[in-house]
């Protein structure tokens, strides 16, 4: 079988679709990082993605939908340019989107999720090909990078800096 596009409508979430925000786990540094996506389907959607042949395991979740994590790695670690990086991601109106004007995508937006399929050796691979946002929810940050901080004048003539006779042991933590 031939490589094949297939078509997920579904609600997204955890789109870190975009060279800023990919995905750098320990599990990708051969491909130094990639861009993933989890897609939650209903069950209809989710016997589709099975029928696809897509052996993705999906997970179920609280309000009895199926969450299935599709990805595509930032390198090909055979150096194919069309099987890594940034996926396409489009406006409703198909026109590309801009991560500097139209933000982050957040949790809970709807769309179309891309997914290739093809053979490999050991059964169907899938590659993420492109998302379609159709109703993009705003990203909201949840913390953990907003706070404030207070910045103190720590020049040698400074009466806040730091003495070089000041020791680790001194630090409280």
């Amino acid at each position: 079988m031939a490589t094949v596009v297939f078509e997920i409508p579904a609600t997204i979430e955890w789109a870190k679709l975009f060279e800023a925000n990919r995905d750098n786990g320990e599990y990708d540094k051969e491909t130094d990082g990639a861009t993933t996506v989890d897609v939650l389907v209903d069950s209809e959607g989710a016997q589709r993605i099975k029928d696809a042949g897509i052996r993705k395991q999906g997970k179920p979740t609280e309000d009895g939908r199926m969450r299935f994590k599709m990805k595509r790695p930032w390198s090909d670690k055979f150096g194919r340019d069309w099987a890594a990086g940034a996926p396409d991601v489009f406006r409703p109106d198909g026109t590309r989107w801009d991560l500097g004007t139209d933000g982050v995508i957040g949790n809970g937006s709807t769309g179309v999720v891309f997914v290739e399929v093809y053979d490999t050796k050991m059964g169907k691979g899938t590659r993420l090909k492109a998302v379609q946002i159709i109703d993009h929810v705003k990203f909201e940050s949840e913390g953990g990078g907003s706070s404030s901080i207070s910045v103190k004048n720590y020049t040698a003539d400074s009466a806040s800096a730091p003495s070089k006779t000041d020791s680790y042991e001194d630090i409280p933590f």
